[in-house]
């Protein structure tokens, strides 16, 4: 599953370690298990606790411009470790 928070006024925060959306439409609890990836763009926001749990189950957070385009990324320390990484 994928998350796409491109709603302004749209929160993703943490309630007993489940993601929760808050925005105008309600509240919605997801379970970190089964998410791949989260969006957040422009007017969305979330909390430094749902980022830390996004990174504990090594879920991939983007931002991008309201346009669409990339602004960039959470990434957890084991995903780009220093021997993954080779500059030419």
């Amino acid at each position: 599953m994928h998350i796409i928070l491109n709603t302004l006024r749209t929160y993703l925060l943490i309630e007993n370690g489940h993601f929760v959306i808050i925005n105008d439409e309600g509240i919605q609890i997801i379970f970190p298990e089964i998410i791949r990836s989260i969006h957040i763009t422009q007017g969305a926001s979330i909390n430094s606790d749902a980022a830390l749990l996004a990174l504990k189950h090594k879920i991939d957070v983007v931002f991008t411009e309201k346009t669409g385009m990339f602004a960039g990324r959470i990434v957890h320390k084991n995903l780009y470790s220093e021997e993954k990484i080779t500059i030419n």
